[in-house]
């Protein structure tokens, strides 16, 4: 046998047993006592018996004592009021600390002893007991008034009709044959049937609970404090069957037995309590409760068996009664489910689980976590297979908490505000597809997701304790607190953003990027209507920037995506104003940043959300006024899914106003269409787009003016991206004004302009050479004038240049032996200029032949200008070349140049360079000789670099001190 130590036990207030207790020393003093007050109603009498370890300790109530000696009685005070006999028995049974098997040993187990246990007898009015001790144990003629009997540790028991009970017990020691004397015992049983000579019934006496259970549970055992309380309500519902309850002097033998299946609200179902003497040796209690959240019934049984080596082993397990539960009649889900978009659950394993771990309580007297192996945390991860509306199904793991059944249809609040803070951060490994909710377009899967992970709350259930009981159905529901989802929508385009890096589509083809969404409280109370179709919200914005040439290369389409609606897809910007029916383009889109980057662009210059006008209804959603965004899964039945195809339409109201270098009017349209198939299969993404920007005015540096009367651009796959693009009047203005007088010489764009359509971009340009024109002594040759239009691809804004010549090909003019020339570039984009280049050069040459001898001298100089980047040189030269030729066999020529560049904010830099050229016949050698030299000017001294300390000061405060004195 094991070891036992006595822990410290709660104080149960058990009186002191013993001789003391009486406050007498002998029995002739109690004797004499008796003599003056007989009432003994303050007595207290303890009966010891060496022979069979009797301890009992009487008092008495309406009793009086009459007589001395060995003929004294016992008697009532009121010859018509009954009297009373209190007895109180030492204690009768021990909690005894109970191991796993896995976990048991022969070590020391921790031990408490129960409190007394107590029973009233009714004395008859007018009768007499025998005061001695076979009078006091002579318990047949009076009847059972009450009883507490702590047979089971911190379980207390009495007869359900305590008058209706006798006890059967001997007022003596009893023998053996061998001689050994048996220790004093009673046995409570059903009274004999009416004749001589009946025998007690062995029928099992019914028993019930006898007032508050023990919680104290420090240690493991064969009853918890939990099935304690649960044993002690079920018995007010139907009783337990007591087939032995036997009191002894070493404690109680009990063999009990209850059976509380199909009795509604009750926490247990089954119960069987065997002890001897105080000592439990089989414990048997099945426990129903539900899983939370989802609500499965089960059962737990838990065993207690003491063994000879180990003491008290104990296993517990927990079996799933129904493993599929669904959430209609009285556990519907509220808000017509819309929490919870699942309309089933499954439970595929395990279906057994071993629970004899029960401290990770949620709240006290409420649950517990089933623990077991697999996850960091300790907790058990199920398996579990959940249904939504269109029968998609989505598996997923979860741990599950144990509900106790007699709590589990009352009000669980105090639970779901324990368990959501946790759940909120428990993620829930997920996989397949879902709908949020109901698809109000034509696409019946615009709602439905690609789920990677799930977190599951709970909340309390509106129907009421009996209708739950009845049901038994738990009194609270899950709720899908957020989803970790795929959005093709998003991913599909987002794999061709300009800021998403290659490769992000792995092999499902939806992208490997999971976003964080929660269902929009407002959709959960009120449905759709009440917000506009939006139907969730990204738990973080996601900043959605596709590439120009899925707008047809007009328009950069930035927006925060903050939401989901079932009819426009994704949702930008500020998801309230959209919820309340409006759409602004300023809160929808990115506003461009105050500091650079890539706003919201149309042709890469003007900011959308000020020039598309707000939209007060959005429900329609129809992609005219709002940007609609639209995915379809080809998901053939049986099969993977093959292809996502996303489909981005919008043809806004355009303001009539200028922002930035757009001007439009009256007339302008905007109108973007794209379509991309994402396929699965890992392959390249397939698009099809179409731009077209109508009736507008770009505006350059308010020198340039071009007025288009529509810009299409059309892109298919397999094709080279088409753009057609009809320009009407060109005019200069400003500085550039006089070049307006040569318009009528540029070719018409209708007849055909300069069109490059590359990956960077698309250019739109047209020149004009001017034939050379001579008249006498006057020449002008190489004048060309030119002009381009540059919309780049990457969200650049868009560039015009103009040019006069190139830096190639300068023009030039001649004035006998004068002449000169040059050329000028012009870019400029967002109204402002970005580049220009210019040079001018003049001079005179003269030259000299004499037959065996030619020599030639040629003088220029000139200004270059050059403005790039924000920097700018000027740079003045002067060049002179002078050469000499004998009989083409020797020729030597000396080149002299000198320049002057001036580059912001101080600097001056000079060059000198003399190079000269020597040829004989086949050999020839050059020499250059140069000098370069730098000036820069500081900057303006401040105050303390003048003066760096006192003295300079007060001396110069102190020269113009006599000044100011005369």
């Amino acid at each position: 046998m094991t070891g036992q130590e006595y822990a410290d036990q709660p104080d149960r207030g058990r009186e002191a047993v013993g001789l003391a207790a009486s406050g007498f020393e002998t029995v002739e003093e109690l004797d004499l006592d008796a003599l003056s007050d007989p009432d003994m109603t303050q007595r207290v009498v303890t009966l010891l018996r060496r022979e069979d370890m009797l301890v009992l300790e009487f008092r008495f109530s309406g009793i009086t004592r009459l007589g001395t000696g060995a003929g004294q009685q016992l008697t009532t005070a009121s010859p018509t009021q009954p009297g009373a006999l209190l007895i109180s028995i030492p204690p009768q049974a021990m909690l005894e600390e109970a191991t796993t098997l896995a976990g048991a040993s022969t070590g020391v187990k921790k031990a408490w002893l129960s409190g007394i246990s107590q029973v009233e007898l009714r004395v008859p009015a007018g009768s007499s007991i025998p005061f001695t001790a076979a009078g006091l144990l002579g318990w047949a003629g009076l009847s059972t008034a009450s009883a507490r009997l702590e047979c089971v540790w911190g379980l207390p028991l009495a007869p359900v009709a305590a008058n209706e009970v006798v006890w059967l017990h001997s007022t003596e020691p009893v023998a053996g044959p061998t001689g050994a004397t048996g220790i004093w015992h009673t046995r409570l049983a059903l009274p004999p049937n009416p004749g001589p000579h009946a025998p007690p019934l062995r029928l099992p006496v019914p028993v019930r609970s006898a007032g508050e259970t023990s919680s104290a549970e420090e240690f493991p055992s064969s009853l918890s404090a939990t099935a304690r309380r649960q044993i002690a309500a079920a018995m007010d519902r139907r009783p337990v069957l007591a087939k032995d309850t036997t009191i002894s002097a070493l404690g109680a033998s009990v063999d009990l037995t209850g059976n509380w299946i199909g009795v509604p609200g009750v926490g247990v179902i089954l119960y069987r309590h065997q002890s001897v003497i105080g000592r439990d040796t089989t414990v048997n209690v099945v426990q129903r409760g539900y899983l939370w959240p989802f609500g499965f019934p089960v059962h737990i049984a838990t065993q207690t068996e003491r063994r000879l080596d180990l003491g008290l082993v104990q296993t517990s397990l927990m079996t799933v009664m129904l493993p599929e539960v669904t959430y209609d009649g009285v556990a519907a889900l509220p808000n017509e489910g819309r929490a919870f978009p699942f309309e089933r659950v499954r439970l595929d394993g395990p279906l057994v689980v071993d629970v004899s771990d029960k401290t990770d309580k949620l709240t006290p007297n409420v649950g517990f976590w089933v623990r077991g192996p697999g996850a960091t945390d300790g907790r058990l991860r199920f398996a579990l297979t959940a249904e939504d509306r269109r029968r998609h199904t989505v598996a997923f793991t979860a741990p599950l908490v144990f509900i106790e059944g007699d709590r589990a249809h009352g009000n669980l609040g105090q639970a779901v505000e324990a368990f959501n803070p946790q759940a909120k951060d428990i993620v829930l490994p997920a996989s397949g597809r879902l709908e949020l909710a109901p698809a109000t377009g034509a696409d019946k899967e615009s709602t439905t997701v690609e789920v990677a992970a799930l977190r599951i709350g709970a909340e309390t259930s509106s129907a009421s304790q009996p209708d739950l009981e009845a049901a038994g159905r738990l009194g609270a529901l899950p709720r899908l607190l957020a989803v970790e989802a795929r959005l093709p929508a998003l991913d599909a385009l987002a794999s061709r953003s300009a800021a998403a890096p290659a490769g992000t589509a792995d092999a499902d083809g939806a992208g490997t990027a999971a976003r964080l969404l929660r269902l929009d409280e407002k959709y959960v109370k009120e449905g759709l209507a009440a917000t506009h179709q939006v139907y969730a919200r990204l738990d973080t914005s996601v900043g959605f920037a596709p590439p120009v040439t899925s707008s047809g290369g007009l328009a950069k389409l930035d927006l925060p995506v903050n939401g989901l609606s079932s009819a426009v897809g994704l949702v930008g910007g500020d998801l309230e104003k959209f919820k309340s029916g409006t759409f602004d383009p300023e809160s929808f889109f990115t506003h461009p940043p105050a500091g650079g980057g890539f706003p919201t662009r149309l042709l890469g210059v003007v900011d959308l959300t000020a020039l598309v006008k707000s939209v007060p209804d959005v429900s329609a959603g129809d992609g005219e006024k709002v940007p609609r965004m639209v995915t379809e899964v080809k998901h053939p039945p049986g099969r993977p899914p093959e292809e996502v195809r996303t489909t981005l339409t919008w043809h806004p109201d355009v303001k009539t106003t200028t922002a930035g270098s757009l001007t439009t009017t009256a007339d302008t349209t905007l109108d973007i269409r794209s379509t991309t198939v994402l396929r699965f299969d890992g392959t390249a993404p397939r698009s099809e787009v179409h731009g077209e920007l109508n009736a507008f005015d770009l505006t350059f540096a308010e020198v340039l003016k071009i007025h288009v009367k529509s810009l299409v651009f059309t892109s298919k796959p397999g094709t080279t991206p088409s753009l057609d693009v009809k320009v009407g009047q060109v005019t200069f203005a400003g500085s550039l004004r006089f070049l307006d007088r040569l318009r009528e010489y540029l070719p018409s764009p209708a007849n055909g302009p300069r069109i490059a359509v590359d990956p960077t971009g698309v250019a739109v340009g047209y020149s004009l050479a001017i034939p050379g024109l001579g008249v006498g002594v006057f020449m002008l040759q190489n004048l060309t004038l030119s002009t381009e239009v540059v919309l780049p691809f990457n969200g650049d804004p868009v560039r015009a240049s103009f040019a006069v010549s190139s830096r190639e090909h300068p023009f030039l003019l001649t004035v006998s032996l004068f002449g000169g020339g040059g050329f000028l570039k012009l870019t400029v984009a967002t109204g402002e200029v970005v580049a220009l280049e210019g040079q001018v050069e003049f001079g005179a040459a003269a030259a000299l032949d004499v037959g065996v001898a030619s020599g030639s001298v040629c003088v220029t100089a000139g200004v270059y200008i050059m403005l790039k980047d924000k920097k700018s040189a000027v740079t003045g030269f002067f060049r002179a070349v002078g050469e000499l030729d004998v009989l083409g066999i020797v020729n030597i020529s000396v080149e002299f140049y000198l320049g002057l560049t001036y580059e912001p904010p101080k600097t001056l830099r000079g060059t000198a360079t003399v190079t000269v050229r020597v040829r004989v016949a086949f050999f020839s050698k050059s020499v250059a000789m140069s000098l370069e030299r730098s000036f820069s000017g500081g900057d303006d001294p401040d105050f303390a670099k003048a003066f760096p300390n006192p003295r300079p000061w007060q001396e110069r405060c102190a020269a113009f001190a006599a000044m100011v004195d005369a």
